[in-house]
C-alpha cells in the first residue's frame, strides 16, 4: 500500500500500560504480608524483595505479549473485513480527445472550465501525459486498451477481442473487494474489459445530451451505492470528440471571432506524413482558413466547457453522499488531438505535442503539485491500484506515478516512445524531441525547452548533428524494447 493510503486503522484496544498488580507487589507493606507468622516476615528482607521483583516482570512480559499478539492479528485480518470502509474510492474520468492545453487553470485564459479548475488548484498535475499512440486511425481504441491493460501499444489484444485472460483495471478492483462501475460509449475501447466490471452501462453518442444521461449513470450509482464497500468507477463521457455539439448555453459561450488561433496554425501540413486523408483530416477543408479553424474551436471549447459542468455533478454528489473526504480522482483523456489547424492538421493520426493528454490526481493526501515528468496513459493502472493499496501485478508494463506524488522520485523513465501506423514514430526526453516518417525516411527534430510549438525544425542545421544521431540511435532501441514490428528502426548514425 502506498504512503498515500497507508493508515493505521483504530483497532479499538485498551491503551498498552502495566496490569492491575496484586496489592503485595505494589504496596510497601500489604494486608497478606501482616497475617504471615512472624517467622515468615523475618525472612531476609532483600530475598523477599527479589522474589516480588521477579513476579512483577513476569506479569509485565505476559501483558505486554497478550497486548502485541492481538495488534499483530488485526493488522493481518483480511482488508475486506477489517478496513473496507477506509479505503479510497476511486473515480476515473476519462474524456474523448480532449487536449492537454483546455483547462483554464493550467495557462489556457479563453476556456471556461471552473470545476477541472478547483481539481487543479487541490491535485497533482502531470504536463507532459502521452497516449503510446495507435496502430489504427481510431487511435481512442488502443488508447483506452493499453489504460485498461496495463500494456503497451504492440503487446495490447486488439480492441474487438471477445475475452481476455490477462488482468484489467475492473478484474483487479473486483478481487480486491472493490465494487466497480464503468460508462461510457460502446465502441473504441477495449469491451472485454467493459464487461468485467460489476456494473457496466453503454450510451452511445447521439447527440448533446449524451454526456448529461452518462453523467445521471453515474451519480445514480452515488447516490445508490452502500458505503460499507469501497468503489472505483470508470466514467468514459463521449467528448469532446466530433461531431462536437453541445447545449446552447455552452455554444453561446464562445465567440468564435475573438479566438485565438494556435503559434503553429498553417494552412495545410508542410509535407506528407502517411494519413493526410484521414477521417479527421476532412472534417475541414484544405487549405484550412482562420475562420473555419476559430469556429472549430470554439465548438472544440463549448464541449469541453459542458463536460466541465457534468464534473461539478459529480463532485457534488460526492459532497453530499458523504464520500468527498475519501475519493480519489483522476481526470485525463485518451489523447489530445490538433483541432484547429496546429500544423495544418484536425486529427489525432500525428505525434505533434498536441497529442498529449491532461492529467490530475486529487484527493485525500494528494498533495498540491506539478511535474514534466514523461508519462504514459498506460502508467495509470499500476498508479490507481498503489493508491487503492492493491498489489500492482508484474504484466502490468507502466510504472506507478506514486513515488513523483509524493517527491519520492523527480520521474520513472528518461524517454519516451510513441508511433502511429507504419509511418511515424517519436521519441523524447526531457528537452528534445525526434519525429521518423519511415516510409519517406525524415525527420523532424525539436528543442522543446526553446520551441514548445515545435516551428523550427532542426533536423538540417550542422550544429545539431550530434543529437540527431543520438536521437535516432535511441528511437531504435525504445523500438526494440517495446516490441515495435511495424518499422524498421531508423539507421543508427
Amino acid at each position: 500500500m502506498s504512503s498515500i493510503t497507508n493508515r493505521r486503522y483504530s483497532q479499538n484496544l485498551p491503551p498498552l500500560g502495566l496490569p492491575q498488580w496484586p496489592d503485595g507487589l505494589c504496596a510497601t507493606r500489604s494486608p497478606l504480608a501482616t497475617q504471615l507468622p512472624s517467622s515468615a516476615r523475618s525472612v531476609e528482607p532483600r530475598t523477599r524483595y527479589l522474589s516480588r521483583l521477579a513476579i512483577a516482570l513476569l506479569l509485565v512480559l505476559i501483558a505486554a505479549s497478550t497486548q502485541l499478539s492481538r495488534i499483530v492479528l488485526a493488522e493481518n485480518a483480511s482488508p475486506q473485513s477489517n478496513a473496507s470502509s477506509h479505503r479510497p474510492n476511486v473515480i476515473l474520468i476519462l474524456a474523448d480527445d480532449q487536449r492537454f492545453d483546455t483547462i483554464r487553470a493550467l495557462g489556457n485564459d479563453e476556456i471556461h472550465t471552473p470545476n477541472l479548475d478547483k481539481l487543479v488548484e487541490r491535485g497533482f498535475v502531470f504536463t507532459n501525459t502521452y497516449c503510446q499512440g495507435g496502430l489504427i486511425p481510431a487511435v481512442c481504441t488502443p488508447s483506452r486498451t493499453m489504460l485498461l491493460t496495463g500494456k503497451s501499444l504492440f503487446r495490447i489484444p486488439p480492441g474487438n477481442q471477445k475475452t481476455y485472460d490477462g488482468p484489467t483495471l475492473p478484474t483487479v478492483f473486483n478481487a480486491a473487494g472493490y465494487a466497480t462501475l464503468h460508462v461510457g460509449k460502446p465502441g473504441n475501447s477495449f469491451g472485454a474489459a467493459h464487461r468485467a466490471f460489476g456494473k457496466n452501462i453503454e450510451i452511445a453518442h447521439v447527440g448533446a445530451e449524451t454526456v448529461e444521461r452518462t453523467t445521471e449513470a453515474v451519480v445514480e450509482f452515488l447516490r445508490c451505492h452502500k458505503r460499507d464497500q469501497p468503489f472505483f468507477a470508470y466514467f468514459a463521457p463521449s467528448v469532446p470528440h466530433d461531431p462536437r455539439v453541445a447545449p446552447t448555453k455552452f455554444m453561446e459561450m464562445y465567440d468564435a471571432t475573438k479566438i485565438t488561433l494556435p503559434k503553429n496554425f498553417m494552412p495545410r501540413h508542410p509535407f506528407d506524413n502517411g494519413e493526410l486523408e484521414v477521417r479527421d483530416e476532412k472534417l475541414a477543408a484544405v487549405p484550412r482558413t482562420p475562420d473555419e479553424m476559430r469556429r472549430h474551436i470554439a465548438e472544440y471549447y463549448a464541449t469541453i466547457t459542458c463536460l466541465d459542468h457534468h464534473v461539478e455533478r459529480i463532485l457534488d454528489t460526492l459532497a453530499s453522499t458523504g464520500r468527498a473526504d475519501n475519493t480519489i480522482i483522476i481526470f485525463t483523456s485518451d489523447q489530445g488531438l490538433a483541432v484547429g489547424g496546429r500544423h495544418g492538421l484536425m486529427g489525432k493520426q500525428n505525434l505533434y505535442e498536441h497529442f498529449k493528454s491532461p492529467l490530475i490526481v486529487a484527493g485525500p493526501g494528494i498533495p498540491r503539485g506539478k511535474s514534466d515528468a514523461l508519462v504514459y496513459l498506460f502508467d495509470l493502472f499500476p498508479t490507481l491500484c498503489d493508491l487503492a493499496g492493491i498489489a500492482t501485478l508484474p504484466e502490468a508494463e507502466g510504472s506507478s506515478l506514486v513515488p513523483i506524488i509524493t517527491g519520492e522520485k523527480p520521474r520513472v523513465r528518461e524517454w519516451l516512445f510513441a508511433a502511429y501506423r507504419d509511418c511515424q514514430r517519436m521519441v523524447r526526453d526531457d528537452r528534445w524531441k525526434l519525429i521518423w516518417y519511415p516510409k519517406i525516411d525524415r525527420y523532424q527534430l525539436f528543442d522543446l525547452a526553446a520551441d514548445p510549438w515545435e516551428i523550427d525544425d532542426l533536423c538540417a542545421k550542422p550544429e545539431h548533428a550530434a543529437k540527431l544521431g543520438e536521437l535516432r540511435r535511441q528511437l531504435a532501441a525504445q523500438q526494440k524494447a517495446y516490441g515495435d514490428d511495424k518499422a524498421s528502426p531508423p539507421s543508427r548514425n
